[in-house]
């Protein structure tokens, strides 16, 4: 359920400062990528812990077709900000993009016990740093997987949801596929934030595309934990 925007052009724009924009220094633009990613998880956490039996019963009023349309809507116009709008648009954007997703955090970490929760939290984070300090050394191969990464998640896509609308089945293999695509994703975009010019925009754009890698690989280790836990 995630929008990512990861194309070549995208990332040809981002490597020159545009017009009246001013360049940074690498601490600050990395600081702001990190401040602006614990933003989007605190704000996940606390919709979890304070609100999420509240956010349940919600959707579960609401029913499903009217909380995925107001999903897409929420996602597709935050997604629009962030890639039109200068910085201050860029994080409404990206606000408006962690909100639903929190939502759906609520639903998917619902009944399923703390510690196993812990524990894909933490094996989400060593993959994560594992992927960037990847792409710190090795840039040229990430960078150059952009394209692929897109086909293999929207074909990864396509086949889990005709396999379950159709034969109404579900192979665990593709919550292994989508891990390994959602942490080369990591990867790629971390190696891209290395090649943009270094702008407060551009920061909170790549921090909502990680953010979208971290929490979709976060909640594909979570489901394949608690199947094991089972």
């Amino acid at each position: 359920m995630a929008v990512l925007n990861n194309s070549s052009q995208l990332l040809e724009e981002r490597q020159y400062l545009r017009e009246g924009e001013t360049e940074i220094s690498e601490r600050a633009f990395n600081l702001i990528i990190g401040g602006v990613l614990l933003w989007g998880f605190l704000l996940n956490y606390l919709m979890v812990t304070l609100f999420g039996v509240q956010i349940n019963r919600m959707v579960s009023d609401m029913g499903v077709a009217p909380f995925l349309i107001g999903y897409f809507v929420l996602v597709i116009a935050g997604s629009v900000m962030i890639g039109k709008g200068g910085a201050g648009l860029s994080f409404l954007g990206y606000n408006l993009i962690a909100l639903p997703i929190g939502v759906v955090v609520c639903g998917c970490v619902d009944g399923i016990p703390a510690g196993v929760v812990q524990s894909a939290v933490l094996v989400t984070a060593i993959v994560t740093l594992s992927f960037m300090i990847l792409a710190t050394l090795f840039p040229d191969f990430f960078l150059g997987l952009g394209r692929v990464l897109f086909v293999g998640l929207a074909v990864s896509l396509a086949a889990e949801l005709v396999t379950v609308l159709i034969f109404r089945r579900y192979a665990s293999i593709y919550e292994w596929i989508f891990v390994a695509i959602f942490s080369l994703y990591i990867g790629y975009d971390w190696a891209r934030a290395n090649t943009c010019a270094r702008t407060v925009d551009n920061a909170i754009d790549l921090a909502a595309s990680l953010y979208l890698d971290i929490i979709n690989l976060f909640l594909r280790i979570l489901e394949i934990m608690s199947k094991r836990k089972d």
